[in-house]
Parts: C-alpha cells; sequence; structure tokens
C-alpha cells in the first residue's frame, strides 16, 4: 500500500476531504494536496510532498525520493520554509504508520484549537 493512499485513508477517516490536487513549477515540489476539514470549510490546510534536496539532474514528477511531507497552513515559498507549517513527516526509512499517526492527531489538535 503507497503512502499516498494511506494518508489519503487517514485523512478520510478525520473527516478531511482532499479538495484539489496541485503540482507548481518549483523542483521541490512533487506534488500538494489542498485538504478541507468536512464540517467546516474555512479550515483548509496543505499536504506539500516536498523532494529530496539532493536529488541532482532535472526531475520530472514522481521522481526522486521525497523527503518530506508538511502540513502547512500556507503553501510555502521554498522547500525549507517552515513559517506556516504544522505538521510534517520526515520521510526517512521505518515507522511510517507512527509518522502518520503523529501527524493526524495534530490536524486533530489544530481542528480543536480553530473551530
Amino acid at each position: 500500500m503507497s503512502y499516498k493512499y494511506q494518508i489519503e485513508q487517514a485523512l478520510l477517516s478525520k473527516n478531511w476531504n482532499i479538495v484539489e490536487i496541485g503540482f507548481s513549477e518549483e523542483w521541490w515540489d512533487d506534488e500538494n494536496w489542498k485538504i478541507q476539514y468536512r464540517f467546516n470549510s474555512a479550515i483548509c490546510l496543505y499536504l506539500c510532498f516536498i523532494t529530496d534536496p539532493m536529488f541532482e539532474g532535472n526531475r520530472e514528477k514522481g521522481q526522486g525520493i521525497i523527503y518530506e511531507i508538511k502540513a502547512t497552513t500556507k503553501f510555502p515559498q521554498n522547500w525549507n520554509d517552515d513559517t506556516n507549517t504544522i505538521a510534517l513527516i520526515q520521510m526517512s526509512k521505518g515507522k511510517f504508520d507512527l509518522k502518520l499517526e503523529a501527524i493526524i492527531n495534530t490536524l486533530e489538535n489544530y481542528i480543536k484549537e480553530n473551530c
């Protein structure tokens, strides 16, 4: 099961909808999702799938390794912009399920603070 599918299922189980899947022209942005809380459309976040900054050469979407996944209140200005980051998953090997659980818990706390 792919990590994106696991994230999508975890979001859906906690009442988040993926309302848009985007791609920017930035080298570091492999893909980004705009997510919205089902019960309050004013609560929107971005999940950004950040490509490994050490990847060399021209990169097509899906090429290279995903370095981290950030949940942000505004789309980042660059790959290491953490100004609006509320949670992130470092995509090093192992324990993805625990990292996913932690980011989902952070999103749940964000909802409680902003509803």
